[in-house]
């Protein structure tokens, strides 16, 4: 995992230091991979972006440990395991509602290969039922709805720019978490795990020069899954940069601390994109990440506020 990560930062590294110095011009960016970013898309315009993202995870509960499953009706003590090795599909349709106000649309899809394994079904002998593990496939997918708004525009006035927003889920998830008691939450593994979850945040978005951005984020994640675990909110905070090297070309990188998707917690995504505008008013952007995954987004600007002092943006 650490060898992923030194590659990405090379490579970020190599792209800094021979990036030119050359006018650029283009839509803002209003995610990088995975973050947010405090700049609109603008009244009109739009960014549709999907990803395919690897997520493997196996667990189970402590060793000689047992708990109530209930299948059919009947409750009985069992081990059980949680095998996941599937992709997660998120799409998502951000709209500019207003020259402050984007709207975002979504859902997040999985290929399957999330199971539950209840270990000896049937309590019984080796010798006497052959196949006693039973195994139950789970659905992940979600649905997200969501609203960022820019407080504070871009001014050119030496200070960021600054978004606030939210976005709602809802779905089924997989019960990939233990609760204090060390059980999995879920005690009916042949059904999914219904879940509602909400992720307020704050952006920042900063130029440095005439040919850098920062970006920098925090959130908390709040879901019906945490309110039965250890774990009451999720804390995240995310950071990345962009830089031009060439009058229709950027390279941009980020890092999100901890991310949810179908109400599954993905923690330390690095990712390392290249945007290419495509006209005046559109771009598009291909990225990777460590969990490993691939991203795609397709930009339409549109309608911008003016900056009002100083010099204008020349991203």
């Amino acid at each position: 995992m650490y060898l992923k990560y030194r590659i990405l930062f090379g490579i970020i590294i190599i792209s800094l230091l021979i990036a030119p110095q050359i006018l650029a011009q283009a839509p803002p960016a209003t995610q990088l991979t995975t973050i947010q970013t405090a700049e609109p898309i603008g009244k009109g315009g739009s960014t549709t972006s999907i990803g395919f993202f690897q997520y493997a995870k196996k667990d189970g509960l402590a060793p000689d440990h047992s708990q109530s499953v209930v299948i059919g009706g009947f409750e009985e003590s069992r081990e059980v395991n949680l095998d996941i090795q599937t992709f997660l599909v998120p799409i998502r349709f951000i709209y500019g509602l207003s020259d402050k106000l984007d709207m975002q649309l979504g859902a997040t899809l999985s290929t399957g290969g999330v199971q539950k394994v209840v270990k000896n079904f049937y309590n019984a002998e080796d010798s006497i039922i052959e196949g006693k593990d039973r195994v139950y496939q789970q659905q992940v997918y979600e649905g997200v709805i969501g609203l960022k708004y820019n407080i504070k525009p871009e001014l050119n006035d030496g200070f960021p720019s600054i978004s606030v927003g939210g976005d709602f889920y809802f779905g089924l998830t997989a019960d990939d978490r233990l609760n204090s008691n060390g059980n999995f939450i879920d005690t009916t593994p042949i059904d999914g795990f219904p879940f509602i979850g909400a992720y307020p945040y704050i952006v920042g978005t900063h130029r440095i020069g005439r040919y850098f951005k920062v970006h920098a984020g925090l959130g908390i994640s709040l879901s019906s899954k945490m309110l039965k675990t250890t774990d009451f909110f999720i804390t995240n905070w995310s950071a990345g940069g962009e830089v031009a090297v060439s009058d229709n070309l950027w390279i941009a990188a980020d890092f999100n601390r901890e991310q949810q998707y179908a109400g599954i917690s993905v923690s330390n995504m690095l990712g390392l994109a290249m945007r290419y505008a495509l006209t005046d008013n559109s771009a598009f952007q291909i990225g990777i990440n460590s969990l490993p995954g691939i991203h795609f987004s397709l930009t339409l600007g549109g309608v911008q506020a003016e900056a009002t002092k100083g010099d204008k943006l020349l991203f």
